[in-house]
This record gives C-alpha cells, sequence and structure tokens, in this order.
C-alpha cells in the first residue's frame, strides 16, 4: 500500500462568493479527521464578485494558495493551472482532488478516494453511475447529456474501470500527474471548457494509468447559485473532441 502524504484540493472558482466559505469551512472539518496535512490551492477564475477576498480571508485558518486571473479564461485554463502548481511544487506520494467550488461536491468522499489511490488506483472519479450514487437536484438535460456522453466515450474510446467521463470530482496520482505533464509537453490539457475533464482523463489513459470509481454524492439541490456551465456548449465541444479521437488519437507525438 502506497501511503498519500499531502492532499491538494483544487478548487477552480468563478463567482463563488455565496458558496466558497461553505466549501471551505467542510474542507476545514475534513481535515480534523482525514489525519493527513491538507492544501486547498484556488483558481479565480475571473470573478467579478468577492471570491477573491473571500479566499484570503481563509488562509489564515487554512494552508490555502490563490491564483488571481484577471480575465475568465473558462475551467481549461483553472486546471491547467492548477496541474501545473502540483507537477512543480507537490511530491510523488501526494494526490491533487480536483472538486466544485458551488458546494455541489462534499469534501468528506476525499476521504474515499484518497483510499483507493494508496490500494494502486492512479485516478478516481466521483461516478454517477455506480451504485450507491446519490444525484438530486440536476435538470433533466444535463442528466440526459451526461448519459449520452458516457455511452458514446465508453462506445468509441471505452477506458477500464470507468462509466462517468465528464464528472469534475476527481482524484490523482501526483506522479502521474507529472509523468503525463512531462510527456505530453505541455499538451497535457488543451480544451478551454468543461471537455478539458475527458480530454485529461483520455491522455492518461493512454499512457496506462490505473482507474478506478468511487459513488458520486451530487447536491445540485445545495447549489447556491445559477450553473455557469452552457450545456449546449458543452455537447458541442464533448462531440468534436469525440470526433477527433475517432480519426485521430491522444497518444503522445
Amino acid at each position: 500500500m502506497n501511503a498519500v502524504d499531502r492532499v491538494y484540493i483544487g478548487l477552480p472558482a468563478y463567482n463563488e462568493e455565496i458558496a466558497l466559505p461553505r466549501v471551505l469551512q467542510r474542507i476545514e472539518l475534513l481535515g480534523a479527521s482525514l489525519q493527513k496535512p491538507i492544501t486547498v490551492v484556488l483558481y479565480n477564475d475571473g470573478s467579478t464578485d468577492l471570491t477573491s477576498t473571500v479566499a484570503r480571508q481563509w488562509q489564515d485558518r487554512l494552508s490555502l494558495v490563490l491564483f488571481d486571473c484577471a480575465q475568465n479564461k473558462g475551467l481549461g485554463a483553472g486546471l491547467r493551472a492548477l496541474v501545473k502548481y502540483v507537477v512543480e511544487t507537490a511530491h510523488d506520494g501526494d494526490i491533487l482532488v480536483i472538486m466544485d467550488c458551488d458546494d455541489t461536491h462534499d469534501p468528506v468522499q476525499v476521504g474515499e478516494m484518497s483510499r483507493s489511490i494508496e490500494e494502486g488506483a492512479d485516478v478516481v472519479i466521483g461516478s454517477r453511475f455506480r451504485r450507491g450514487a446519490l444525484v438530486r437536484g440536476v435538470p433533466p438535460l444535463r442528466r440526459t447529456a451526461a448519459l449520452g456522453a458516457a455511452a458514446l466515450f465508453k462506445l468509441f474510446h471505452p477506458v477500464r474501470g470507468v462509466r462517468d467521463y465528464t464528472c469534475g470530482y476527481r482524484s490523482y496520482r501526483v506522479s502521474a500527474l507529472k509523468r503525463a505533464s512531462n510527456t505530453y509537453r505541455g499538451k497535457l490539457i488543451q480544451e478551454s471548457g468543461f471537455s478539458c475533464m475527458t480530454e485529461l482523463l483520455l491522455k492518461l489513459n493512454a499512457l496506462g494509468f490505473q482507474f478506478t470509481e468511487v459513488p458520486l454524492q451530487l447536491r445540485y439541490d445545495l447549489k447556491p447559485t445559477a450553473s455557469k456551465m452552457g450545456v449546449g456548449s458543452n455537447i458541442s465541444r464533448l462531440l468534436t473532441l469525440l470526433v477527433h479521437l475517432r480519426f485521430g488519437d491522444f497518444s503522445p507525438s
């Protein structure tokens, strides 16, 4: 068993001044029970509210690193920044957990994800399609889109151990991210929107890493603000990604 040394929790945030205190409070409580040091890395993606101010107020309560981007660039830019930070800073025995910053993901699941990493997985996905998953408050169109994406990618680009290709709640072994970052040489994450999650998954799969899933507890009914994801544009990008893969691949050049 490979023990996890430190947990980095990456939070891509855009206008989350309302939800952010709730999320950070839950992470603070997690730190008391996890028995592993936690560092929060928050990427403020050009927020026009007080997201950055709220984050700074927590820096004396949590180990919290804040990246402020003046312009909103999308989830892909946030994921690139978070992965780059741990690749350059963290140790091989650490893990990076990416989770939503809108209070729909419960940090308590980090414990289960951490154990799965210690048992040999390189990537752990919070899956909406595993027995025991709880999904509340998700609009029908989003649920249909997620099911359709899962079916298409499973058919054309199956990844062993994976049913949920688009969920943003994941844990990554830092040593795996370092190897992938070195292999893809700055092209590990190129998608700008939510499709970056699928892109990263497939590129890690091309390198032979081990995946597993845990049942996701998704509480969309707790989300205090409107969704910032354009379902139509997200579907379009995923289909474009699927076509690109169908006639090419994501193997390192």
